[in-house]
Parts: structure tokens; sequence; C-alpha cells
């Protein structure tokens, strides 16, 4: 599901658990906050024993060396976010897409057809309804399986899974309703011109196309070499930070403060790119294929009935005027 929220209302926003990344950077944060209150106590302890500076025991250091380190955090860490963001959008925009073309399918079914109400014609729709709502079915389940997530692997396109009752690979549903176009001659009283019968298929092609879009998004994460230089760059710097901060420090309280909001706002980012990584499922971030898809299906049905008649609701053209039939 995609969390939705009012961005003008600041404390909602603000006090807001659920899609928040509070719950996984939170124990970081304690971490860091513990390791500076430790590093503060063992310098008040054991760094002023005695009045010659050379004899004390000192774990700190200047902070030099971290404020160079923190220009490289910063560009991975806001990299690896905006490619994030990056892929979470196309696979939006996608998805958007091929259910379109799943709908405009079924549309120009009924369109082209509403003047053929015989038995046959009747059991071509069907056919042709079926059809796409097998595909439509069949490729949101793959995209959403957890074993496909896992393997990461296209296979699951050209194969059936029989798991959840398909007898027939993606790829396959495709080439069957396209056969179903084919068909039309022999169940339509009037067959659909040469035109009128391309776009059907243009409408299939188009989906397979952003299906199989979505499926590399899926099997192809973010470049592992990328992702393991920022995770150990992000967790040494992060982790040795409070030993440059306390060197400086004035007081107790500044450094365990400022290494919280410090360890939120990074280890925050790098938790919202794993959570927009992959976009399928049923995480509170996640796109909202279920109930986007139970829409698309429900016009699908309310376009053509079980036997395959044009529903009453359907707007259809006649004699140059659009009506309503009822």
């Amino acid at each position: 599901m995609t969390i939705l929220y009012d961005s003008k209302n600041t404390i909602q926003i603000i006090l807001r658990r659920k899609g928040s990344v509070w719950k996984q950077v939170f124990p970081f944060c304690l971490l860091t906050v513990g390791i500076s209150i430790g590093i503060y106590y063992f310098e008040n302890t054991y760094g002023h024993d005695s009045e010659n500076d050379e004899d004390n025991l000192h774990i700190t250091f200047d902070d030099a060396g971290h404020k160079m380190l923190a220009t490289m955090v910063a560009y991975l860490v806001v990299s690896r976010v905006n490619a994030a963001y990056c892929r979470f959008w196309e696979a939006r925009t996608l998805l958007s897409h091929a259910l379109f073309s799943a709908r405009q399918f079924s549309v120009n079914t009924v369109i082209f057809t509403n003047q053929d109400l015989s038995e046959r014609a009747n059991e071509w729709r069907f056919e042709m309804k079926q059809g796409m709502l097998e595909l439509l079915s069949a490729s949101l389940d793959a995209l959403q399986d957890e074993d496909f997530h896992k393997d990461r692997k296209l296979k699951y396109l050209e194969s059936a899974d029989t798991r959840k009752g398909y007898t027939a690979s993606i790829t396959q549903i495709s080439h069957q309703l396209q056969d179903v176009i084919v068909q039309q001659k022999d169940y339509l009283e009037n067959p659909l011109i040469i035109q009128k019968e391309l776009k059907l298929h243009e409408s299939i092609s188009d989906f397979m196309t952003d299906i199989n879009e979505l499926a590399k998004i899926s099997a192809t994460p973010y470049p592992f070499p990328t992702t393991q230089m920022t995770r150990i760059l992000l967790f040494v710097w992060m982790f040795t930070l409070p030993f440059a901060l306390v060197n400086n420090a004035e007081d107790q309280y500044s450094t365990p403060v400022l290494m919280f909001f410090i360890t939120y706002g990074f280890f925050g980012l790098e938790f919202v790119a794993i959570e927009l990584d992959d976009p399928f499922g049923t995480d509170p971030n996640d796109l909202e294929m279920s109930k986007l898809s139970t829409q698309i299906i429900d016009g699908i049905n309310r376009d053509i009935t079980d036997e395959g008649s044009i529903s009453d609701s359907v707007i259809s053209f006649h004699g140059g005027r659009f009506r309503a039939n009822s």
C-alpha cells in the first residue's frame, strides 16, 4: 500500500509511525548516543588523571578526517536514495500504463463489437474478458511473489505458477489471448477490419512491454559494489563520529543530542532507499498494486458480463451520438 498524507499537516507527518523508518533507525540512534556518553565518561575519568596531558589516556581524535569523509558518505547516501526513488517512480508509471492498456483492451472490445449482440459474439467477448483477467492477475501475482523477489529471475514470466492455479505462463497467456483476437472472424457477424484488430493486439503488446519492464526493475537490484561501499563507509563514519565530536565538545549534552539526529538523518536515508528498492509487495510504502488492479478488474467486469454480453451501463455510440443504455 502507499501511505497517503496531508503535506500541510506538519504535526501529523512528524508523529505518524505507519510507513516511517523510525522503527528501523531508532535502535541505531540509541546506540550512537550510548557510544557518545561512554566516550565522554571515559575521557572525563581517564583523560584527566595526570596534570601532564601526555600521561593521560585519550580515545578521541581530531575531526578533520571525518569532515572529508562526511562529503563522500553524504554523496553516496543521497545518490542511492535518488536512484531508489527514480526506480520507484518508474515502476509506478509503468504500472499505471499497464493497467490502462488492460482497461483500454476491454473498452475497445466493447466499442468495436457493440452492434453485434449474437450468441457467438458474446462467446468471443467472454473469451476476451477471461483472457485479459487471467493475464492481469498472473502478471501482478508474479511481480508480488516472494520467490521472484528472492531469485530475481525473469523465468517467472515464462513458467506457469501452478501454486496459484495458473496452467500457463504469462507469455503463453498473452499468446493465447492474441489467438482469440485473430479468431474474431469466426465469431462475429461482421468481422473487425484489420485496423481494429491491430488496435487490440497493440493493447496486449503494450501491456506485456510494461510488465516486462516492471519485472526488469524487480529483477535488477541497485549495483552491489555501490551498495556495499555506501554501507561500509556509512557504518565506519557514523560509529567513529562520536570520537571526533567528543574531542571538541564543551559539555556532556551536546554530542549525544547531535549524534541522535545525525544518525537519524543518515541512517534514515539509507533505510528509505531500502524501502523504495523493491516497490512490489505489501509493505506500507509499496505500490498499491492490489487496490489499483481491483479497480481495473471491476471496470472490465462492468464492460462485459459473465455471459459475454455488453453491460447495460456501458456508454455506446449510435448514430453519431453518445447515450447511456438503461
